[in-house]
C-alpha cells in the first residue's frame, strides 16, 4: 500500500507539473497571438481627432504578454498626416499592476509647421510679435503602479534641441540661437517634484545687448522660479548672477549682477549719444528689482571701476552731451569745464562710478577720475570726484543713460 500511495502520489505530482508547463505553453502561444483590434475601433479614433483639426493614421495591437505574471499588453501608434508628429505608446495591466509609456522620437517643428501654427492659432500670444522660431523637440514619459507600491508613480522629460528664434517683446526685438534645455517632473501620488533646468544657449539679443555662450542652472517649484546661477559673455567680459527669485504670477523679481573684464569701449558704444573712442577694462555690480513683468524696474546699488593698475584711453568727440547733463545737476562752471577738457583726450588709471540710493528716489551718483589729459602738446594730470545728488531717474539720465534704454528699448 505504501509503494502503491507512492506511486500515486508521484502520478500526481507528475501530472501537476505537466499541467503547468502546458499552462506556460498556452499563455506562450497565446501571447504570441496579439488580440485582432476591431477596424472600427481605430476609424472612430481617427474621425475624433480629424474632427478637431488633426487627420491622423492611428494603429493599434492587442495581446497578452508574462512580465511579473499573466497580464494584457498593447501598443498605440498615432501619425498625423498633415505634420512629421509621430507619438507611439505601450501599455499593460495585470493583478493589482498596471503601466504606461509614451514617446516621441526626436521631431524637429517650426513656427510654421502645421500643428504648431494650428496651436498658436488657437491659444495667440499678445505678449510678443512677429515670433519665427524653430528646433526639435523630444518626449519620454511613463507612469505605474505596482504591488509593491500601490499609487502611481511617473516621470517625464522633453529635451529640446537647438532652438533659433526671434520676436518682439512690446518694441524690444529679442534674438536667441541655438538654445538648448530639457524640461523635466516626476510625482508619486499627488506629489509633483519638477527637475532642476540647465538651459544653455549660443547667443541671446535683446535691446542691442549680446549675450554669448548663456548658461544657467534654474530650479523650479508650484510657486516660484529660482535661477541658482547664470553667466555669459558680455562686452568682451562676463556678466553673471546668482540666486535670482522670481514669482510667476506677478513676474516681480530681484537679482544681483556682476561685470568683469567688460571692455569700455563696447559698453560705452551701448550709450546713446557716446561719440568717441573707449580702451580698458570694467568691473563691477548693479542690484536691481523688477515688478509688473518688467514694465517697472528699480535699482539699488551699483558700481563700475576700471582694472587696477592698468591705464585706459577715453576720448570724446563732442562733450557738449556731458557739460549739458552736469549744468542740469547743478556742478559748477569751473568743474564742467575740467571735465570736458579731460574727457576729449584722456588716459585714465583710475575711473569709478558709484550709485548709491538714499530714501524715496534720492540718490547720489559718484564720479571718480585719475590719469591725465592731453590738449595739444600739453599734457596735465587730472584728479576729479564728482558728487551728482538728487532725483534716481535724473541721475540715470545723466551718468548711465539708463532712462532711454527703459523708453526706446534700446541704447543706440
Amino acid at each position: 500500500m505504501r509503494s502503491g500511495f507512492g506511486t500515486i502520489t508521484d502520478v500526481k505530482k507528475a501530472l501537476k507539473v505537466i499541467l503547468v508547463v502546458l499552462a506556460v505553453i498556452a499563455v506562450t502561444v497565446i501571447a504570441l497571438v496579439p488580440f485582432v483590434v476591431p477596424p472600427i475601433a481605430t476609424s472612430l479614433a481617427e474621425s475624433s481627432l480629424r474632427q478637431i483639426g488633426y487627420p491622423a493614421r492611428i494603429r493599434m495591437t492587442l495581446g497578452y504578454r508574462w512580465r511579473k505574471g499573466p497580464e494584457i499588453a498593447g501598443a498605440v501608434e498615432v501619425a498625423l498626416r498633415i505634420a512629421p508628429w509621430r507619438l507611439t505608446a505601450e501599455f499593460g495591466a495585470g493583478f493589482g499592476e498596471w503601466f504606461a509609456r509614451v514617446k516621441l522620437p526626436e521631431t524637429k517643428f517650426s513656427e510654421s509647421d502645421p500643428l504648431i501654427a494650428s496651436l498658436l492659432e488657437r491659444y495667440p500670444t499678445t505678449a510678443v510679435s512677429n515670433l519665427v522660431f524653430s528646433g526639435s523637440v523630444a518626449l519620454d514619459a511613463s507612469v505605474e503602479r505596482t504591488r509593491e507600491v500601490p499609487v502611481a508613480t511617473w516621470e517625464a522629460k522633453a529635451p529640446i534641441r537647438g532652438v533659433n528664434a526671434s520676436l518682439f517683446a512690446g518694441k524690444t526685438p529679442i534674438t536667441v540661437t541655438d538654445l538648448s534645455l530639457t524640461p523635466g517632473a516626476s510625482g508619486i501620488a499627488s506629489h509633483v517634484d519638477i527637475a532642476p533646468l540647465f538651459p544653455r544657449a549660443k547667443e541671446i539679443v535683446a535691446a542691442g545687448f549680446s549675450l554669448t555662450n548663456f548658461h544657467a542652472a534654474v530650479r523650479a517649484t508650484e510657486k516660484a522660479l529660482m535661477v541658482n546661477d547664470a553667466e555669459a559673455g558680455f562686452c568682451g567680459g562676463k556678466v553673471s548672477l546668482y540666486s535670482l527669485y522670481l514669482d510667476p504670477r506677478t513676474l516681480n523679481t530681484g537679482l544681483t549682477l556682476f561685470l568683469e573684464d567688460i571692455d569700455a569701449g563696447a559698453a560705452l558704444g551701448h550709450f546713446k549719444g557716446f561719440r568717441g573712442d573707449a580702451s580698458g577694462h570694467l568691473h563691477g555690480k548693479i542690484r536691481l528689482f523688477t515688478k509688473e513683468a518688467g514694465k517697472s524696474v528699480r535699482l539699488k546699488d551699483a558700481f563700475l571701476y576700471s582694472t587696477p593698475g592698468e591705464t585706459g584711453k577715453l576720448r570724446l568727440d563732442d562733450t557738449k552731451a556731458v557739460t549739458d547733463s552736469l549744468t542740469l545737476a547743478g556742478i559748477d562752471a569751473a568743474t564742467r569745464g575740467n571735465v570736458a577738457n579731460a574727457l576729449a583726450d584722456l588716459d585714465y588709471s583710475v575711473l569709478k562710478l558709484n550709485l548709491r540710493r538714499g530714501s524715496g528716489q534720492t540718490a547720489t551718483l559718484s564720479i571718480s577720475i585719475r590719469g591725465t589729459a592731453t590738449r595739444g602738446e600739453l599734457t596735465v594730470p587730472v584728479d576729479i570726484d564728482v558728487n551728482l545728488n538728487g532725483e534716481l531717474d535724473q541721475l540715470l539720465n545723466t551718468g548711465l543713460g539708463y532712462n532711454r534704454l527703459l523708453k526706446k528699448g534700446t541704447m543706440k
